[in-house]
């Protein structure tokens, strides 16, 4: 069917999923100091085993990472960097079981973003972006 044709669109594939990803990363990583406020951030990650200064770097990766990949900008390397921080996220949510809803929120969320960096590092920044290749 030609006027499906666009649903094979790596590029187009790459570019909604880098802006979702990208877009809720930079979200997140703002609302940690400008809506939760670090003081209330960083217990959590103490009671996890994480030194203070990790709230801080997951703070700013998250920003540059999501930025990176909401423009496009070497979206493989953005992606691989904030893997480690979703998978920090699937451990601290890991022990509220399975549904987000759930007290402390669930991991299926946590492992949702992380899959999709997997696709994004796989895809790559694609046509639509600033810097296609690493």
């Amino acid at each position: 069917m030609k006027f499906l044709e666009f649903l094979s669109d790596n590029d187009l594939a790459s570019l909604l999923l880098r802006i979702s990803i990208g877009s809720m990363f930079i979200l997140h990583g703002l609302g940690k100091p400008l809506v939760v406020g670090m003081e209330a951030v960083i217990p959590g990650f103490v009671e996890q085993g994480f030194p203070v200064w990790t709230a801080y770097a997951s703070t700013a990766v998250e920003i540059t990472g999501g930025t990176m990949l909401l423009i496009g900008y070497y979206a493989r390397l953005a992606s691989l960097t904030l893997i480690p921080v979703s998978v920090g996220i699937l451990v601290y949510h890991f022990s509220n079981g399975w549904v987000f809803h759930n007290l402390g929120g669930g991991w299926e969320y946590a492992q949702l973003i992380l899959i999709s960096l997997v696709v994004i590092l796989l895809l790559g920044t694609g046509k639509y972006g600033i810097r296609k290749s690493l």
